[in-house]
């Protein structure tokens, strides 16, 4: 570890990597420099002195991670990966904020020419999954999901399910059938429920969320609202003697 540097400072510095590897995986390339910036701001508001090899360390480790999420192949078309276009050993010499800004230029510059089509089936896969998340309650269409990666329905559909070891339409139809359990548990009609995940036909709707979830919507809710009501009138009113506020039993006080 670099003297002069704390060492729930560098924690702290690591986890934010680790988040912002995460968050790159699920967003699009025009959002990285973003992404990448507000990280390496975090990295110059470090009080303690970060030596330009350390920095030069952890900047190394960033654009490996980009260049894997971006498709090997793009190569080919003369873009240099962004490893080699930094050329991070001539850079140790630059004190740590210059190297960020530097860093931080060249990944935008970078960024700029990359395509939807270059990004490597697991980022593709990731974003429609993403997708599907956030829109499930919306008619949802292969053609929809092309739009929004760029790529065309049948290579995607080969990334999605080499990456998620599912369909697309497998992975949909277990989004709103989870989505809607959660809405059952809450007491919901079933005919609302189906409205709101989105999903078409109600006898389809049954015959997947029973294969899903073992029992009918209808059992699912009456089963879950019986339930929390009996834990309701189990538990001790407020009124009681037995209740804490009115006396606390002497193996509390002793708490």
């Amino acid at each position: 570890m670099p003297r002069g540097a704390e060492p729930s400072c560098w924690i702290r510095l690591l986890e934010t990597r680790d988040h912002l590897m995460f968050q790159l995986r699920h967003d699009v390339p025009s959002a990285w420099p973003q992404l990448v910036g507000e990280f390496l701001r975090s990295v110059t508001a470090i009080p303690e002195h970060l030596p330009p090899g350390a920095v030069s360390l952890l900047l190394a480790d960033l654009a490996r991670e980009l260049d894997r999420l971006s498709s090997q192949n793009s190569t080919t078309n003369g873009r240099a990966s962004l490893l080699r276009r930094m050329d991070l050993n001539l850079a140790t010499e630059l004190a740590a904020d210059a190297l960020c800004s530097r860093f931080e230029e060249v990944v935008t510059q970078w960024c700029a020419q990359l395509e939807p089509e270059t990004l490597t089936s697991e980022v593709q896969a990731l974003r429609v999954a993403d997708y599907i998340d956030r829109h499930f309650g919306e008619p949802i269409t292969l053609n929809t999901l092309s739009k929004v990666s760029g790529w065309c329905g049948r290579h995607l559909s080969l990334a999605f399910r080499s990456s998620m070891r599912m369909s697309i339409r497998e992975y949909l139809q277990a989004t709103r059938i989870d989505h809607a359990a959660e809405r059952l548990r809450q007491g919901d009609k079933v005919e609302s429920v189906l409205a709101t995940v989105g999903w078409r036909g109600r006898k389809n709707f049954f015959r997947h969320f029973k294969e899903r979830i073992g029992t009918t919507p209808a059992q699912y809710r009456d089963s879950w609202v019986a339930t929390s009501r009996s834990v309701a009138s189990a538990r001790p009113s407020p009124h009681s003697t037995q209740s804490v506020s009115a006396r606390p039993s002497s193996s509390l006080q002793s708490v």
